[in-house]
């Protein structure tokens, strides 16, 4: 099924399998948690999509979702909650607006989930009261997994934030076994830093630089 040229104000629930949306804007009004959000065996693909205003929880949730050329603006809460099998490419994530209260970020994941990619993109969701981070990463909630999959973060333009980017263990040794974070630019503009520098929690990363080209500095 192919839903395409919405305006949508409030949310759309995915039950099928293979849904695509596209050509479409999703417009929060206070009154639901997501704009798009995928329930049992639901999937969906979106694509040349605007979602912005006010959500309870995220733009999009939870797994077997893919945006391409999606535009999350004005959220007053997170942009994209991260399940399983999702995947976010070359969108742009920007300039948020966190309700009094709101840990707000871009992309989430906090579950101990995987085949999830996020692939040149841009986040710059701001510096304002309540903007967390670009990308947040760690397992809070659910047991341990490890045979989970990959969490892949690549060619993205990443800012804001107190940090732009966490990649921590979760409760009770919780870990993402296999997190790839190569080739990513920074944005010298987080309260604190580019990276949250505790339990830094990467299989792989190489390449990830600021705007001018030197190198971002890893934790220790």
């Amino acid at each position: 099924m192919v839903l395409t040229g919405l305006d949508v104000r409030g949310m759309l629930t995915v039950t099928a399998p293979g849904v695509t949306v596209k050509n479409s804007k999703f417009t929060g009004d206070g009154s639901t948690p997501w704009g798009i959000h995928t329930e049992g065996e639901g999937s969906v693909r979106i694509e040349d999509t605007v979602i912005t205003g006010d959500y309870g929880e995220a733009g999009i949730a939870y797994g077997n979702w893919s945006a391409i050329r999606v535009e999350i603006t004005g959220m007053s809460n997170d942009g994209a909650k991260l399940g399983p099998h999702s995947s976010i490419t070359d969108s742009w994530i920007h300039d948020f607006k966190p309700s009094p209260g709101a840990h707000s970020d871009g992309l989430q994941l906090v579950e101990d989930v995987g085949d999830v990619v996020i692939k040149n993109n841009r986040i710059e969701i701001g510096t304002g009261e309540g903007a967390n981070a670009a990308i947040f990463l760690s397992p809070d909630i659910g047991p341990d997994h490890p045979g989970a999959g990959p969490v892949v973060v690549e060619g993205n333009t990443l800012g804001g934030g107190g940090y732009t980017f966490y990649s921590v263990g979760g409760q009770e040794g919780a870990r993402l076994h296999d997190v790839t974070f190569t080739g990513n630019t920074f944005l010298p503009d987080a309260k604190y830093g580019p990276i949250y520098p505790s339990d830094f929690d990467v299989r792989t990363v190489s390449g990830n630089v600021f705007a001018d080209g030197s190198p971002v500095p890893l934790p220790r």
